[in-house]
C-alpha cells in the first residue's frame, strides 16, 4: 500500500486487502454503505464484501444518462429506509457517475455524512474521484447542480481495472493525456514513449498523475483561478457529451474529451498560444491512444447551444483553457466565435483523413 501525501485527503494506492478494512474500522461508523452501479456491484462489490462487514448496498442504473436528480432522490429514499445517521460512511465504487452522484447524495443527506470513493475505471482513479467536486446532471447540461467537498479517504486498486472494457482504459487515458498537458512534463515523457495501451506501466502513470490533480487542487479547492486549468478539453468536450445525451446516442466522458482536447489545442494554435511543434504532438499522441476513433461529429450549429450553455462562462463568456506549451496552460481566454467554429471544423474535416477515421453526421 503506498500513501500519496494530500491536504484533500489520505489517498492510497494498493489492494484493498492490504489495510482497507482497518481504515474503514477506524472510522467508527454507525453503518457503512456501499453506492454501486449494475456493472460494479456485480463486478467490484464482491471483492470489497469479502473484506467489509456490511450487507447495506445501494444499487444505481450504470450511465451518464442517469446521473440527475431522480436517481439521487432514489438513492436518499433507500438511506432513510436503512436508517443511515450522520455517524454513517458512505463507500462510492465506481466509475465517475457513482463518485459524482454518490458523494454529491452522502454530503446533502441530512446535511452532509461521510463519504469514500473506491474508483473502478481509469477515469475515476485519474481524475473524477479526486479534487472533491460532486454533482447531477440537469436538463442535459453537465454538473449543473453540485457542490465542492472532499472524501475522507480515496483507496486506488488497480486490479479493478481487469474489469473494465477497452473502450473504458481508452475513455479514461483521456484526463491522464490531459494532465500530462497542462502539467507534467514526466507524465508527457512517459506517455510518449508507451506504444500502445499493453504497454502503460500503471503503477508508474498513477504515480505521476495523481500529484498533479491533487496538486492543482490544493492550490486552488475552490474553482477560482488555478484549477480552471483542469477544464482543458472539457468546454468542447462537454458540450458534445451533452448533445449526444440529447439525441440519445450517449458518449463516455473520456471519448468526448478526447474531440474536445484535439479542438481546444487547435484554438490554442490558431491565437498564437500553443506552438506548432508542441499542437502536432498532442495531437500523435491522442491519436496514438483513441483507438476508438468512429465518432458521429455533429454540425456545430447542433452543438453550440450546449456550448453557450456551459456552466464554466461568466457575464456570458466562456473562458476556455488553453495550453500554452507542453506542462502548461492558462485559463479564462475569450475566443472569437469564428475561431473556435473554424478550429472545430477543422476537427470535422479530419473525418475525411485515415488517421482519424471520424463519421460527420447526426
Amino acid at each position: 500500500m503506498k500513501i500519496f501525501p494530500s491536504s484533500l485527503c489520505d489517498i492510497y494506492e494498493g489492494s484493498i486487502s492490504d489495510g482497507l478494512k482497518k481504515v474503514i474500522t477506524d472510522l467508527n461508523a454507525s453503518k457503512l454503505i456501499i453506492i454501486a452501479d449494475e456493472n460494479t456491484s456485480a463486478l467490484c462489490v464482491p471483492k470489497l464484501q469479502e473484506i467489509l462487514n456490511t450487507d447495506c448496498l445501494i444499487i444505481t442504473r450504470s450511465g451518464e444518462q442517469y446521473k440527475h436528480l431522480d436517481s439521487c432522490k432514489a438513492i436518499w429514499s433507500k438511506m432513510i429506509e436503512e436508517n443511515v445517521d450522520r455517524d454513517s460512511v458512505v463507500l462510492n465504487v465506481g466509475g465517475g457517475v457513482i463518485c459524482d452522484m454518490g458523494g454529491f447524495t452522502a454530503a446533502c443527506f441530512q446535511r452532509g455524512i461521510r463519504f469514500a470513493h473506491i474508483p473502478t475505471t481509469v477515469l475515476a482513479m485519474a481524475d473524477a474521484a479526486i479534487g472533491g467536486k460532486l454533482g447531477v446532471d440537469h436538463e442535459g447540461f453537465k454538473n449543473y447542480i453540485g457542490l465542492i467537498r472532499n472524501p475522507t479517504f480515496i483507496w486506488i486498486d488497480k486490479s479493478f481495472l481487469e474489469t473494465l472494457p477497452r473502450t473504458e482504459i481508452i475513455s479514461g487515458l483521456a484526463e491522464i493525456i490531459k494532465h500530462a498537458i497542462i502539467g507534467s512534463h514526466d507524465l508527457w515523457h512517459l506517455l510518449s514513449e508507451v506504444k500502445g495501451i499493453e504497454d502503460i506501466p500503471w503503477e508508474k502513470v498513477f504515480e505521476l498523475n495523481i500529484p498533479v490533480k491533487a496538486g492543482i487542487v490544493e492550490k486552488d479547492p475552490e474553482d477560482r483561478g488555478q484549477r480552471k486549468m483542469l477544464n482543458f478539453g472539457h468546454t468542447i468536450g462537454h458540450a458534445l457529451e451533452s448533445y449526444c445525451l440529447s439525441v440519445n446516442k450517449p458518449m463516455s466522458h473520456g471519448l468526448c474529451i478526447y474531440p474536445g482536447m484535439l479542438v481546444e489545442s487547435k484554438i490554442s494554435t490558431v491565437t498564437g498560444r500553443l506552438k506548432k511543434v508542441d499542437f502536432e504532438a498532442i495531437v500523435e499522441v491522442i491519436h496514438r491512444f483513441w483507438e476508438t476513433k468512429e465518432l458521429s461529429l455533429p454540425d456545430f450549429e447542433k452543438v453550440k447551444p450546449w456550448l453557450l450553455g456551459d456552466k464554466k462562462k461568466s457575464r456570458g463568456k466562456i473562458g476556455y483553457s488553453l495550453p500554452e506549451c507542453i506542462g502548461s496552460c492558462s485559463w479564462d481566454i475569450v475566443v472569437e466565435d469564428q475561431i473556435v467554429i473554424e478550429s472545430y471544423e477543422w476537427l470535422q474535416a479530419q473525418a475525411k483523413s485515415v488517421p482519424f477515421r471520424l463519421s460527420v453526421g447526426d
